[in-house]
């Protein structure tokens, strides 16, 4: 007669089992998990930004396509792994490399299937929760060895079906508000930086229309990376409950932790102690009497027990002095005894007996040398800071604060290296050189320089003409501080640069005349703010 099933765990206790089971992995299974995950979200990121912006995409769709598919086949192997480490740390059957290419071959046969099996099990709803748990437990029983994973998957697949419910209902819940926090920090996050440290860049310039395709791929990928191992986990804890409903898994697991805890105590009880700890203690030193009397005044004068005393009757010849006076003709008296005290405590040899006997005087202590030592140092300092006092002070020589030269030839040259004023000199320089290209190059940096002050364009060395020309469209239609008529004046002088400078047209001074009056015209349909 078969018996039948215990009850599963509630969901939450499974889902809390789950969350301490992963507190405890290794840091070998953690790296496993996130070589196998990290490299398909990415590979995603990449697939969805070249199928959304790429003009090209149609092209690339099949190499790219099968580039994703590796790495998914990639990620379920990493991550059968990582769920064979934490099964280890349960029941100490764990994932060992003669179980590797059986792993590789059943998932790469099994796992695609799941990509038409879990929307297909999902549109039915019935079957979904089966479909889910049977496509991770496959992996975890390849992985671990078993004999037979797709049976052993399906059986425990169909275990306690209510459980399996409520595990993807929480998970789903949790899911939604992970999404949703991670949405709302990767919005924020860049005005929170440009508010609370001053920076400033081209997230903060975007505004809301940073809430975009690319911003939800990659909140949907930062949650799955935060919740799929927590999911992963928990049909882990199923498997190892499931098997120990017919092998007692679960007691013979706890019986190990019982035995090594109850093997390490006896050690502790029955462990002789060590011969030294065995013999009798040390004789207890003899007390000095006189050392013993002077540290009982000392502690009997201090300020927290004087209070308790009663106050001593002050002598007849005490009388006649006020007792502020009494009190400071003591202390210096105390103060006197005390040096004198201390210079012969210096310069008293101090005497020890010998082994044999007899008595053998030391030399002072090096308390003295060190004394003799600290006020010749001192008088050294004190010295040669009157000396320098009377020197006469040292004249300072200004410092040459011209801007160092740029090579306006040289393509890395950006605009923001010198201000509006530096670049118009240039290009007065180079004017009255006969150099009409560097000239008309000078300004073209003076006219950039001038638009990013304005916060109108924001200088990159990557950026060309056209990027600039997009950038300041957008803030023209976007603010208010600036006219749309720059646009077009922008656009007049960057074909008038680029002809010049990167085609074979010669640039002569009517040219650069002609971009020094679009310049002044740039100025006025972007004002000062």
């Amino acid at each position: 007669m078969k018996l039948p099933a215990p009850k599963g765990k509630p969901p939450l206790e499974v889902l809390e089992e789950a969350l301490y089971l992963l507190r405890n992995a290794s840091a070998e299974a953690v790296l496993c998990y996130l070589a196998g995950t990290v490299p398909l979200l990415l590979g995603l990121l990449f697939f969805l930004s070249e199928m959304t912006r790429n003009p090209f995409a149609r092209e690339q769709l099949a190499e790219e396509s099968l580039a994703v598919a590796a790495l998914f086949l990639w990620k379920r192997i990493w991550q059968a792994i990582f769920a064979a480490q934490l099964h280890g740390g349960l029941s100490g059957r764990g994932f060992a490399i003669r179980h590797l290419p059986r792993l590789i071959a059943m998932q790469c046969a099994l796992q695609p299937l799941r990509l038409i099996a879990l929307p297909a099990s999902l549109l039915m709803t019935i079957p979904f929760a089966w479909v889910v748990a049977f496509f991770r437990n496959v992996g975890l029983f390849a992985a671990v060895g078993e004999p037979d994973p797709v049976q052993a998957a399906r059986k425990q697949a169909g275990l306690w079906t209510r459980q399996n419910w409520g595990i993807l209902s929480v998970v789903t819940v949790v899911t939604l508000f992970v999404f949703v926090n991670t949405l709302v920090m990767l919005i924020l996050l860049p005005q929170l930086a440009k508010s609370f440290l001053g920076m400033e860049g081209e997230f903060t310039r975007v505004g809301f229309d940073i809430v975009n395709i690319t911003t939800l791929a990659v909140a949907a990928a930062l949650t799955w990376l935060a919740v799929d191992p927590l999911l992963e986990a928990a049909y882990v804890l199923r498997c190892f409950y499931g098997a120990s409903v017919t092998s007692g898994e679960d007691l013979r697991a706890a019986l190990l932790k019982l035995t090594t805890v109850a093997a390490l105590v006896l050690v502790m009880v029955v462990m002789p102690l060590p011969v030294s700890a065995q013999q009798a203690p040390p004789p207890t030193p003899s007390i000095d009497t006189s050392r013993l009397d002077k540290s009982i005044d000392e502690v009997i004068r201090r300020r927290e027990f004087t209070w308790r005393a009663a106050p001593a009757k002050p002598d007849e010849a005490e009388k006649e002095w006020p007792g502020w006076i009494s009190s400071a003709v003591r202390s210096i008296r105390n103060g006197a005894h005390w040096l004198s005290e201390k210079i012969k405590q210096w310069f008293k040899s101090n005497e020890r007996e010998a082994d044999d006997g007899r008595r053998v005087a030391e030399r002072p202590p090096i308390v003295l040398w060190s004394a003799a030592i600290a006020l010749a140092l001192v008088a050294g300092g004190v010295l040669l800071f009157l000396r320098r006092r009377r020197s006469r002070p040292a004249e300072v020589t200004p410092v040459d604060q011209t801007l160092t030269p740029v090579n306006l030839a040289d393509d890395s040259v950006t605009a923001d290296q010198l201000p509006e004023s530096s670049w118009l000199a240039l290009a007065d320089e180079w004017l009255v050189k006969g150099d009409y290209r560097l000239a008309m190059r000078a300004l073209y940096l003076a006219g950039l320089n001038y638009l990013s002050q304005r916060d109108l364009v924001s200088i990159a060395r990557y950026k060309t003409g056209l990027d600039y020309r997009t950038e300041l469209e957008r803030r023209a239609r976007a603010g208010t501080r600036v006219s749309p008529d720059v646009v077009p004046v922008f656009q007049a002088n960057n074909v008038l640069f680029e002809r010049g400078w990167y085609g074979r047209h010669l640039v002569d001074r009517a040219q650069v005349e002609a971009f020094a009056s679009g310049l002044d015209e740039m100025r006025r349909f972007a004002p000062d703010k």
